[in-house]
């Protein structure tokens, strides 16, 4: 049994010490402090716990914000068309019915909107197309201009919306009417329009050419896709036959006499049409353009004939035969 002795001067150290008023005992740290300290520090963590929670929180927000889609735009066709206008040619004329545009040689245009179309069903929301045309003219001088214009949602969306046009186009002399303009789907994401333009408007003093042109939004500009003859037409003033055998025999003295080839012969009669037909949109490849030629030259039909406009999409435009070609 193991016997633990007790230390006599260890004990008696002890003992003088305690029984020493000299020596007062420890003093304990007050109470009241110790609290006080608690209470900050607790107040101190949790400010920081809420301070991450609202961080976190407002984190949660912004990744929340960008996952969603943007609302969809939707377009006020009246307003849109009128503050475009009002941007592209100045103010709007109340008594001419048009906005006034004065271009080159102070030559003053009046526009007014002859087509125009809105597609709801676009990613973002309302896409809106529309063509101006107007004449000036200056000392029986008249001139044709023409724009078109492709309004959309800014992207990346924030509710705004981008303007691209290509506000003025050259036209000749001869109106533009709205029967002369056709708005095609031209796949499934891209829309255009078929522009006929007239280089004039007399057959019995001008042999009158007609073309299509080709015109759709690319990106952030107006790209010109092609251009295909439509129509050519004369009036000699004369029967048929007697314009043809005019007609040939400027032909025969052209061949042998340069002074007469460098001149413009007698025209034959003459109402020649190239129709077109789309074809049915199937993807994001432009359709092909299907063109029958058909009328009459001197006075008799002609053979119809058919090509075929397909579209390469390195170049972004079609290609079009020698035979469509404007002369």
């Amino acid at each position: 049994m193991a016997i633990f002795r007790r230390t006599p001067v260890l004990t008696e150290h002890i003992e003088n010490r305690m029984e020493d008023p000299k020596v007062a005992p420890a003093t304990p740290a007050p109470a009241r402090r110790r609290r006080w300290l608690s209470v900050l520090l607790y107040t101190l963590a949790a400010c920081g716990l809420a301070a991450l929670g609202l961080l976190a929180f407002a984190f949660w927000q912004h990744k929340q914000a960008q996952q969603q889609p943007p609302a969809r735009v939707t377009i006020d066709e009246t307003a849109v068309i009128e503050s475009v206008m009002t941007s592209n040619y100045g103010k709007y004329s109340a008594s001419r019915k048009g906005w006034l545009y004065v271009g080159d040689n102070n030559r003053a245009y009046v526009m007014r909107v002859i087509q125009q179309a809105k597609v709801t069903d676009a990613p973002d929301g309302d896409e809106l197309y529309f063509l101006a045309s107007g004449a000036g003219t200056i000392d029986d001088d008249t001139a044709v201009i023409y724009g078109v214009f492709h309004i959309r949602p800014t992207r990346p969306g924030d509710g705004g919306l981008t303007e691209v046009s290509q506000p003025v186009i050259g036209a000749f002399n001869a109106p533009i009417e709205p029967e002369d303009v056709h708005f095609e789907a031209l796949s499934g994401k891209l829309w255009g329009w078929v522009v006929k333009v007239a280089d004039s408007d007399n057959p019995r003093t001008d042999r009158i050419v007609t073309r299509n042109t080709i015109w759709a939004p690319r990106e952030n500009e107006i790209a010109k896709l092609g251009e295909f003859i439509a129509g050519a037409e004369h009036d000699p003033g004369m029967p048929c036959d007697e314009a043809k055998q005019a007609f040939d025999e400027w032909q025969r003295l052209a061949a042998t006499d340069d002074g007469a080839a460098e001149q413009i012969g007698p025209q034959r009669c003459e109402k020649q049409r190239w129709t077109y037909r789309t074809g049915t949109v199937n993807g994001a490849i432009p359709v092909p353009f299907t063109v029958t030629q058909g009328g009459t030259l001197d006075g008799m039909p002609v053979e119809p004939k058919k090509w075929k406009l397909m579209f390469d999409t390195k170049r972004f435009s079609y290609n079009v035969p020698e035979a469509l070609q404007l002369p």
